[in-house]
Order: structure tokens, then C-alpha cells, then sequence
């Protein structure tokens, strides 16, 4: 009887058993998972029981013969706005830069074969407990020429053959990971498991989490993040030198993150000092972990030329060499080319991060906030007790952090995003925090006694900017030590910030300096901007640059502030000087993350660039 019912409605009979709750619902398959949400799917996935029924029902509903069947599972149970809002996001082609085949002895047309070997990578599938490497530096390419990298015509489009193969990937991730929290051991955690959450997460709009937070989740993150902060990064933290930088741990530090942001609400002090015993590294060695997508010296991209590597082997040597951060993920059944997240950025936010109107403890208002080593054995931290909601309720907020790791993967080959993707990031008011490391422990630290790291005193401050966008027609040339400006510039003697009005003065006086800096600077007025912008190449080619400039305060007195912003990238860089009484200058290099987040490290200006300055973190929330 059911032999004779048109394929299209076993169909609609497979979807609602799937999908609607059922008492009776309960089987097993290598292709299902079970729960008793009526949020989750019910029913195995495939419906089993009605799978078994015939050959010919089977034939209708099998997922390799009915992918349209899974791709509406798929819509029912997962969020897709995201991932097709970003696919159509992803532009036709890709500049690349590739050595002539005659530069690297090959016949005519073997460029080809250069460029397979520079656009493809193997998946990252190896197990956190493998041993790291670092990512490897760009080779120099001693002859170049550009070539786009054609994409599929349906790379925009994700199919329903897409879907039903990242559903039985989800599937497949989520019950691993379900298994190894019910055995609390995730000692055999790969690399690909954590990019499926990650990818989950910053895809939310309020299906995905469920399946990962909550009483209701199907794999528990607060459990699994408990136990990857045992098993990992504590005992990272215990063994001697450096925790090695890795994909996993790039991926852990930002899901734990998004959803448990810089601690719970009950987090005992006990269970903080732990906590961030654990993130000193990450935040304090600046030259050990990346923090930009390319060195913060170069102030124009994808490089024109190759450049020389930098000195590994001395300790007090910058590393500026270019390195490309490329890997390949499966995502939607078809390998993405990206880079990981930032360990460093996950991991400055969850040691300082305040939501805006928390109150600062006295301690740092009055620039001081002391540090000291766990004097006790660690105690695993308590799971959070609440989600991120501003960082997980609205995807869209994850677009342009998705989107600067897909084009700036390698600052030789990639092409990055246009300075329209950075307009209006920076204007308005930011408050936060910076901090400074024991002067003597960051020198013991750079002489390679990575103890000093867990052991020295650190201080944090508040302050508040001001910041105004403005457009110029003539990029910069000056030393990034300067954000670009050049270096016979007079400083700001004539600063008044006595009052608002003062300031608006200062700040319109700070910018007419920075356009006369350089002959020929001129600021592109609002109405050709509009249109400058909206060219194919966002004014690239007119030498669009996005100036910042701005006023502020903290303890130490108030200040002008004065860069520029890389377009490749959207990294910004500002010279933060303190005006009238001039007590130095200082260098801050950061990004603007998902939740208007500006996150980085600032630096002095008098060490040269090529040398490993003397270095502390920020961090600013939008107001």
C-alpha cells in the first residue's frame, strides 16, 4: 500500500515523523541523534522505522537519493540566514599573487600547478593533543604577476545537497562530542569538531545554541569547556616555557568566549585566579602570539615584493616576517579557505572585558590593579551561568570578523576587504581599560624566563576616547611607530581640553595637522566620498584612507589620539599623546570586533620597529 504513495509525500511523511514529537519515537542510527527537546528532532534522522518499510520507500528516502528532503530538515532544526548571507558575501574571484612558471622552472602553463599548491591546503583534522606548529611563513617569491582564481558560478548558492551534508556532519560532531562530556574526557578532540561549534555559534539567531547551552543542549559547552580548560589549558599552563599556539586552542578560547564571555556571575576568587593564571600568556607575550593578520609595520596590502624574514633567534628581534594563515575546512560539504580566529584577541577579552556600565573596582580607577601567583592548588572554574546574549542573538554581528578571516588569510596572495567595510566603526565615544606588565617582569620575560610571565604584578587603567573618521585622497608613508605620519610632525603643544567646547576646537585643529602633514593631503569631501566608496574597488585605486582622530582622558591626564586604518584588514593604528604637559607617546594597534569591541595592544613609540618594544593590552566598548 504505502508503494503507492507518490515519492513527494512519503517525503512530507518523512519530515513530520522527524520533526513533530512522538512518545513512541526511539531507534538508533549512525546518522542520529535523540533527544527529548521538541526543539531537537525526535525521530531519527533518517526516519529508520519508515526508512526499513520497502526497497522502494527506502529508494525515496534515502538522504543520498533526496537531499531536498534533508536540506529542509536542515532549515527546521539549524539557522541558515547566516551561512547564505555570508556564501552570497564571498566575492567571484580572488586576487592572488603567484611567481611566473620561469621563475620557478616550470614549462609554460605551469603556473597552474604553483597556483593549486599556494590555493589548497588539507583539512585541519589532526587532534588537539598532536603536536603544534606554527604557522608557516610565506616563501619569498622572487618574481610575481596577478591572476584571479576563478570560484564555481554556484559557490554563492548552497545547495540542498550543502545542507544534508552539514547535517550529517553536525549530527556526527554533536554525538562525539555528547559522548566525550558523558565520559568527561576530551583528550581526543579534533580540530574539526571545534570549527563546527564555532561555526554554530557565530550562525546563531536562536536554533543553534539550543543544541549547545542550556538544559535542553545536545552536547553541554559549559561541561565541555570545563573540562577543556582541565585537560588542556591547565596543564599547558603547568609545563614549562610557552603554551604552544594551535588551532584548537584558538577555537576553545573563542567559544568559551561567546558563550561564558569573561567568567560567570558566581565565580569565586578562587576560581578567577585559576582562571586567569591560565590567560597570562596569551595576553601578556605579546611577541610570542599573533594579534594581527599581517606585521602591524605594513602599512599597505597584499605586498608588492617579498620581504626579508626576521631574526628568530634572537629573542629582542620583532617578527615581521609575513606568514600566511591559510587552512581548509569542510563547511556545507565544500572546503573554505580561512584563517583561525585569534587566540590572543579571545583571550585579552575574557581577562578584561567589562560590559559597558559595569562598575570599575576602585583598584583601577585609581591605576593600579595588583596581580599576584595562585597560591593554592588550581581549582577547575565554575561553569557559566549565563550566555553571552549580545554576542550570540544576532548573527549579523559575526559578518565582517567571518568575512576579514576568509579574505586576509595571507597578507602576500589575499586581497582583504575595501575601506567601505570599515565606515563608521570607529566614530563615537569608547570607554575601557589598558594595561601595563612589571616592567622587570616583561624584561626577565623577553630574556627567556617564561616563569615571569605567571609570577609578575600587572596594572590596568580606565580610560575614555573621542573619535572622528575622516577621509583622505593620499595614503600615508610615514613610520607606523607614528601611525604613518611623518616623524618631523610637531606635537600637540597647543592642546586645550579644558572643556567640550576646547576639545571640539583641539580636535578640529588635530585634524587640519594631519592633512598638512604631507603635501597634497587633502580631505575628500562628504558627497564625493558617497561615491568614491560605492566604485567597484571602494577607492582603492584613488588611495582612499580612512584618518582617525580623537581626544580623551584617564588617570594620567588627557590625551589626542591620531592614526590611520589599514583597509586590508580594518586594523587601526593611533598615536595616543598626552597634551598639553606631553608625558610621551604611545602606539595602539587593534580591531573592532563583533559587539563594537576594540581590542589590541598598545606599544611604545621610542623602541625602533624592528626591535620588541615594551607592550600592554586594550580594550574599549562603543557607549
Amino acid at each position: 500500500m504505502l508503494d503507492q504513495i507518490p515519492p513527494e509525500i512519503i517525503s512530507q511523511i518523512a519530515f513530520h515523523l522527524v520533526i513533530s514529537p512522538s512518545p513512541s519515537s526511539s531507534s538508533s542510527s549512525s546518522f542520529s541523534f535523540h533527544s527529548s527537546s521538541p526543539l531537537h528532532a525526535p525521530g531519527s534522522i533518517p526516519p529508520q522505522n519508515l526508512l526499513l518499510t520497502s526497497r522502494s520507500i527506502h529508494d525515496a528516502i534515502a538522504p543520498a537519493n533526496n537531499p531536498r528532503l534533508y536540506g529542509r530538515l536542515f532549515r527546521a532544526l539549524f539557522d541558515t540566514d547566516a551561512a547564505e548571507r555570508r556564501m552570497r558575501l564571498v566575492p567571484s574571484s580572488v586576487v592572488v599573487t603567484l611567481p611566473t612558471a620561469e621563475a620557478v622552472g616550470l614549462p609554460d602553463g605551469g603556473a597552474d600547478e604553483v597556483e593549486d599548491k599556494l590555493m589548497t591546503s588539507p583539512p585541519s583534522t589532526s587532534a588537539e593533543t598532536e603536536a603544534p606548529s606554527r604557522y608557516q611563513s610565506t616563501p619569498p617569491k622572487p618574481t610575481k604577476r596577478s591572476r584571479k582564481k576563478s570560484r564555481p558560478e554556484d559557490q554563492s548558492q548552497i545547495r540542498a545537497q550543502d545542507f544534508t551534508n552539514e547535517l550529517r556532519r553536525r549530527i556526527e560532531v554533536l554525538s562525539r562530542l555528547k559522548d566525550m562530556i558523558a565520559r568527561r574526557d576530551v583528550s581526543e578532540l579534533r580540530d574539526d569538531d571545534l570549527w563546527t561549534v564555532y561555526f554554530m555559534l557565530i550562525e546563531n539567531d536562536g536554533k543553534n545554541a539550543e543544541y549547545l547551552i542550556g538544559p535542553k543542549a545536545v552536547a553541554h559547552l559549559p561541561t565541555f569547556l570545563d573540562l577543556y580548560h582541565e585537560q588542556h589549558l591547565l596543564t599547558a599552563a603547568v609545563e614549562p616555557g610557552y603554551p604552544a599556539e594551535t588551532v584548537g586552542r584558538s577555537l576553545a578560547m573563542w567559544i568559551a568566549w561567546l558563550v561564558g564571555g569573561a567568567g560567570p556571575a558566581d565565580e569565586t576568587p578562587e576560581q578567577r585566579e585559576e582562571r586567569m593564571f591560565v590567560l597570562r600568556p596569551y595576553v601578556f607575550a605579546a611577541q610570542q602570539y599573533q594579534l594581527y593578520f599581517a606585521p602591524w609595520v605594513l602599512p599597505d596590502l597584499p605586498l608588492q615584493a617579498p620581504i626579508e624574514e626576521s631574526d628568530s633567534s634572537n629573542p629582542f628581534i620583532a617578527d615581521l616576517s609575513p606568514k600566511s594563515r591559510l587552512i581548509t575546512v569542510r563547511h556545507y560539504g565544500r572546503d573554505l579557505e580561512i584563517c583561525p580566529p585569534f587566540l590572543a584577541h579571545a583571550a585579552i577579552l575574557r581577562f578584561f572585558y567589562r560590559r559597558p556600565g559595569d562598575d570599575l573596582d576602585d583598584e583601577i580607577m585609581d591605576g593600579l590593579l595588583p596581580s599576584r601567583p595562585p597560591t593554592r592548588p588550581p581549582t577547575r572554574p565554575a561553569s557559566p551561568s549565563s550566555t553571552q546574549h549580545f554576542l550570540l542573538s544576532n548573527s549579523a554581528i559575526h559578518d565582517r570578523d567571518y568575512q576579514r578571516l576568509r579574505r586576509c588569510y595571507d597578507p602576500s596572495i589575499t586581497k582583504g576587504l575595501r575601506p567601505p567595510a570599515w565606515r563608521g566603526s570607529w566614530d563615537g565615544c569608547w570607554e575601557g581599560t589598558f594595561s601595563f606588565f612589571d616592567f622587570d617582569a616583561f624584561r626577565e620575560m623577553l630574556a627567556g624566563h617564561a616563569r615571569a610571565l605567571y609570577e609578575g604584578p600587572y596594572g590596568e587603567q580606565a580610560q575614555v576616547w573621542r573619535l572622528k573618521e575622516t577621509y583622505s585622497g593620499l595614503p600615508l608613508s610615514g613610520p607606523m611607530v607614528n601611525a604613518g605620519f611623518p616623524p618631523s610632525e610637531p606635537p600637540n603643544t597647543y592642546a586645550n581640553l579644558a572643556s567640550a567646547a576646547a576639545e571640539a576646537e583641539t580636535l578640529a585643529e588635530t585634524i587640519k595637522q594631519q592633512i598638512d602633514a604631507i603635501e597634497g593631503y587633502e580631505i575628500v569631501p562628504e558627497d564625493e566620498l558617497d561615491e568614491m566608496l560605492s566604485l567597484e574597488d571602494g577607492g582603492e585605486e584613488a588611495g582612499l584612507e580612512m584618518l582617525l582622530t580623537g581626544t580623551g582622558h584617564s588617570a594620567w591626564g588627557k590625551f589626542i589620539l591620531k592614526g590611520r586604518v589599514r583597509g586590508w584588514d580594518g586594523m587601526a593604528s593611533l598615536v595616543k599623546e598626552y597634551a598639553p604637559d606631553s608625558r610621551g607617546k604611545w602606539i595602539y594597534r587593534g580591531y573592532v570586533l563583533a559587539g563594537d569591541i576594540f581590542v589590541g595592544r598598545w606599544r611604545d613609540t621610542y623602541t625602533p620597529e624592528t626591535f620588541v618594544g615594551y607592550e600592554g593590552t586594550f580594550i574599549l566598548n562603543r557607549r
